[in-house]
């Protein structure tokens, strides 16, 4: 049971990673993730200034409020400002991780804030804590997550799918392209977020990007492309824990490396063998 919690937990992360992340690689949003590692750190600052305690709950608050904050800021950048996606992205999670340290080292010295903890992850610890219905929270925090995801994007497929493709005729059909970009990267910070306490915001980055490609790599057509990328970050994160287990290992960079060598290796079989593994639109 204690393995099935762990399996289960990553496996919804993988889900709403996988889910979102395939349309952040096709807006070429990918290192939106790496941003939010870092832009969240001010806000579990603030929230431990302000409650004067760290626990899952104020930290979460805390960090997705800014993850939203850092979002908002970088498309205001890119719109605004006239920088590129990955310049606004770069000149964000530099300014907010920035003031996290200044926070941290001026307002908060004696506070025990385990950021290696929102960065690396301790997935093996989830069976252990709490539970919510017979669930461990972080887990059912996550699940509510993934119905809501799934749900949003299912009613909202259409419009996720012109906004990404072809931002003319979105306009010209009367679609508000601001709406559904706050919409996915509203989703996906809090995602990401709730997903950090578990697995680690290296790991989160990973399921966002690595899912996503292999996908591309298969199919041209955006349903069957939600699907692989779905089913690979399920497969990798079960193949990946059984064998953490099998040779004592850590889990979240077993399911990295699982997820990268599985990447490489397609890649190669693709250039082999270019009219074999890609399903036509």
């Amino acid at each position: 049971m204690f393995d099935f919690w762990i399996i289960l937990t990553a496996c919804i992360i993988a889900i709403n990673s996988s889910l979102l992340g395939s349309f952040l690689v096709l807006k070429k949003l990918s290192l939106i993730g790496d941003a939010l590692s870092h832009a969240v750190l001010p806000g579990i600052v603030i929230a431990f200034l302000i409650s004067g305690e760290i626990n899952s709950f104020w930290m979460l608050l805390g960090a997705s409020g800014f993850g939203i904050f850092a979002i908002l800021l970088i498309d205001w950048l890119n719109r605004v400002g006239g920088f590129g996606k990955d310049s606004s992205i770069g000149i964000i999670y530099t300014l907010l991780f920035a003031v996290g340290i200044i926070l941290i080292t001026s307002k908060a010295k004696n506070a025990d804030i385990d950021v290696d903890c929102v960065l690396f992850g301790d997935i093996n610890t989830t069976p252990l804590v709490d539970k919510t219905v017979g669930v461990p929270t972080p887990t059912f925090n996550l699940i509510i997550i993934t119905i809501i995801n799934l749900i949003i994007v299912s009613f909202g497929l259409k419009g996720f799918k012109i906004t990404s493709f072809d931002k003319g005729f979105a306009q010209t059909l009367g679609i508000s392209i601001p709406f559904w970009s706050y919409l996915l990267l509203g989703l996906t910070s809090i995602s990401t977020v709730y997903s950090f306490d578990s697995v680690g915001a290296i790991m989160v980055i990973g399921l966002l990007v690595i899912p996503a490609s292999f996908a591309n790599l298969i199919t041209r057509k955006l349903k069957s492309f939600l699907v692989i990328s779905i089913l690979f970050g399920i497969i990798s994160c079960i193949s990946g824990h059984l064998l953490a287990v099998l040779f004592d290992i850590p889990t979240v960079p077993t399911i990295g490396v699982f997820m990268g060598l599985i990447l490489i290796t397609t890649l190669i079989g693709k250039t082999l063998l270019p009219n074999k593994l890609e399903v036509k639109a």
